[in-house]
């Protein structure tokens, strides 16, 4: 689904987004507007400019679609996780301003939640210089698997995992994990939403 380009606005939407846990597995997810009306995201209508929602994601996982600034995330196991966060119209497109999502990002630190669960499978990438560092490879996992695949990235961007439809940001220099339970069987590619290219292939059967 292609997005809705707000490259003609002078002052576009913008979107802030703070996380903070309470100690018991529990996250409130706080968000600041502007240049925007949050309206119901159900039942989804059709786009009207200046109207929209909110997608809210947990390490690239969509988990919430919502018309309210503030969110409460429950159930989250121990260890950090990257809160997400996109505009989005009536009709569920991104909001887009110079080719990339209207949103924002953060790490939030939660305790006293579950205990996270041990990946089946581990896989690594790295790209650098504008190209996987030892080619594109081919995963390969079998459904039910729990899938834990960490990007290392020179540049920021985000990964996109197609089917799934996760989306996981990179920043420069450091190493982001997504997190994916092989629930899907297929071939599916993941690649760089800026950059435009593959950065891995993942099979599940």
């Amino acid at each position: 689904m292609e997005g809705i380009a707000l490259d003609g606005l002078d002052h576009p939407p913008t979107v802030e987004v703070a996380a903070e846990s309470d100690g018991a597995g529990n996250v409130v997810v706080a968000v600041t507007l502007t240049g925007i009306e949050l309206v119901p995201a159900d039942p989804p209508g059709d786009h009207q400019p200046g109207q929209g929602h909110l997608h809210i994601s947990v390490d690239g996982e969509t988990v919430a679609m919502t018309s309210h600034a503030v969110h409460y995330l429950t159930g989250l196991a121990d260890g950090h996780h990257e809160v997400a966060v996109r505009l989005s119209a009536n009709d569920h497109r991104d909001y887009l301003f110079g080719g990339s999502p209207i949103g924002d990002s953060t790490m939030v630190m939660v305790t006293g939640g579950t205990v996270p669960k041990a990946p089946d499978l581990v896989f690594a990438v790295e790209v650098s210089d504008g190209t996987v560092v030892g080619g594109v490879q081919r995963f390969e996992a079998m459904v039910g698997d729990l899938i834990e695949i960490s990007v290392t990235s020179d540049v920021d961007d985000e990964v996109h995992l197609h089917a799934y439809d996760m989306t996981v940001h990179l920043h420069a220099g450091s190493t982001t994990t997504l997190l994916v339970e092989g629930t899907i069987p297929g071939v599916f590619e993941a690649e760089l939403h800026g950059a435009g290219y593959r950065v891995f292939e993942l099979q599940v059967s």
